[in-house]
């Protein structure tokens, strides 16, 4: 019975210990300087920017008038209003967009909508095609680096997307501005030395036509980019982080919105790392495919609220287990697994999240981590099963 105790409380606290060490090493190498990226001229051909949008007439506005400004002669966007009961598909004519309406309640979800925009391309496909959402703004010249790196590389290529908390935002706001920042800006950084790969992080995408012609983005995926990321790896296209080229969002204010955003990403993503994260590093490890192996490991990595709850947890199974079996191994290798997270956390704030989230409102990590009470409590986990808007909790009219 004892050796049974160890056993298992040992092989928890290796786990853990391997998933730390993963994420130590990501944050370490993020902090390196980076590799000079060539910024010679290249030719592109018509550009298409597809954005999804289900009742998003209060925002794609300011998204495509965003868009517009970095177009050149030629490129167009294409706008999905799917499933809207709302004027997005007028508002989106109103900018110049070209405006595909989908109406399809059995089959909702961005994926599907994303399907929806390439196949309605094939006849006269452009050269390159860039996703974005409804709500994202591009920082000055993004959406041409993405383009150009994407030609240049002939890979898709990533800006970096960031979360922004609005003005006067509380601290816990700011939390949330600094946890997105260390998935997207410290652990893509750090995974993309590691292994040349990064994440699709929902907007700023740029892909080639013939690099995404023929994988089927149709489905109720909840997380869709972790989805085509690792579609697009297995075909040789792994996706590369253009650190320069920023795109930005803004979180919503309202708790129910705000909860319902974190949801769909925080539940979605750990039912698609439980259906896929072994099974895809079994895969990489017989192909030996780098980008494979290290997109699933860091995939196994929850959030960063629940990673932390469940070393904590893992640190106390440690310490019942040594008065059974005798031995203080796991205990010990739990808090090394501890200690290398909050290490991690702290370099990555330091480095990339002081100015997102200063010292004077760390006070808002309890709120923060308070709120995911909420995240998973049942509207949360209803919200992670369908693509619905979070910037107006009164628009959930279909659920």
């Amino acid at each position: 019975m004892s050796f049974l105790v160890f056993l298992f409380a040992f092989a928890l606290a290796v786990t853990a210990l391997f998933l730390a060490i993963f994420l130590a090493l990501e944050t370490v190498a993020a902090i390196l300087p980076a590799k000079t990226r060539s910024d010679n001229a290249v030719a592109v051909g018509p550009v298409v920017v597809i954005i999804p949008a289900h009742n998003e007439a209060s925002s794609i506005g300011t998204t495509l008038g965003n868009i517009n400004d970095q177009l050149r002669e030629g490129d167009q966007v294409l706008v999905v209003a799917d499933n809207c009961t709302d004027d997005t598909a007028e508002v989106a004519r109103g900018f110049g967009a070209r405006v595909l309406e989908r109406t399809d309640p059995e089959n909702r979800g961005k994926g599907y909508a994303l399907q929806f925009a390439l196949d309605a391309l094939r006849d006269t496909p452009p050269e390159m095609v860039v996703f974005t959402d409804a709500d994202c703004q591009f920082g000055p010249n993004a959406l041409s680096c993405i383009v150009h790196c994407a030609v240049t590389l002939g890979r898709p290529a990533q800006a970096l997307y960031l979360m922004r908390a609005p003005a006067e935002a509380s601290p816990r706001l700011q939390v949330s501005e600094f946890a997105w920042a260390f998935i997207n800006n410290v652990r893509m950084r750090g995974l993309q030395r590691l292994f040349d790969v990064t994440r699709f992080t929902g907007a700023g995408l740029a892909v080639s036509w013939d690099g995404i012609k023929n994988i089927h983005l149709g489905s109720g995926e909840i997380v869709e980019d972790l989805s085509l990321t690792f579609d697009l790896i297995r075909i040789g296209q792994s996706p590369v982080l253009i650190s320069d080229a920023i795109v930005t969002s803004e979180f919503p204010t309202g708790d129910d919105a705000l909860a319902r955003q974190s949801a769909r990403w925080s539940i979605g993503s750990m039912r698609f790392a439980f259906r896929a994260c072994i099974s895809t590093l079994i895969e990489g490890v017989f192909t030996k495919r780098r980008a494979l192996i290290g997109a699933a490991i860091d995939l196994m990595i929850p959030p960063l609220t629940i990673f932390s709850i469940l070393l904590v947890a893992v640190a106390g199974i440690g310490m019942l287990a040594w008065p059974i079996s005798g031995d203080p191994l796991p205990l010990i290798l739990a808090l090394w697994a501890l200690m290398l997270t909050g290490g991690a956390i702290i370099v990555g704030w330091h480095r990339f999240g002081r100015e997102a989230l200063p010292p004077e409102s760390l006070g808002g990590v309890l709120q923060f981590v308070m709120s995911k009470a909420a995240v998973f409590g049942a509207k949360g986990r209803a919200s992670a099963k369908r693509w619905t808007p979070t910037r107006d909790a009164s628009r959930e009219d279909d659920q």
